[in-house]
């Protein structure tokens, strides 16, 4: 994965206001979108969201923070903060990994009402842990 500029830019911004260095950042729809590792979520955020805050208002756009693990399994199932995951499989077939996130009906229809969402943690997915697809049962 290669980072452009801007990405970069956003990613210093981030480390020099928290003390915080996220590991991937993109934006979308206008959002700048990091992944930083689990250890250092509390430094990004800031006691009662202040920190992240003055981060949004320096760069001028919504900020929205994911938690990287090494395995993705532990991303699968901290990303769907709202939703419960009882369980997630990673496949391997043929040329393509997919990802199998399992919920309660209830919780798969609060993930499937928030599409902007799934498609920011897919795109993570891809990036990060080389996982073309994502399937919620």
């Amino acid at each position: 994965m290669k980072l452009d500029f801007e990405q970069i830019r956003f990613i210093n911004a981030l480390d020099e206001m928290t003390r915080a260095t996220a590991k991937d950042c993109f934006i979308h729809e206008g959002s700048i979108v990091f992944l930083v590792p689990s250890k250092h979520m509390r430094k990004a955020i800031g006691k009662n969201g202040v920190t992240i805050q003055k981060v949004k208002e320096k760069l001028g756009k919504p900020i929205e923070l994911f938690e990287y693990y090494e395995n993705p399994e532990g991303f699968f199932e901290k990303a769907f903060y709202k939703a419960s995951v009882e369980k997630v499989e990673i496949r391997k077939t043929n040329d393509r990994t997919i990802a199998f996130v399992k919920t309660k009906s209830d919780d798969k229809k609060i993930i499937l009402n928030n599409l902007r969402r799934l498609d920011k943690i897919k795109e993570l997915a891809k990036r990060n842990y080389n996982i073309e697809e994502v399937r919620i049962r």
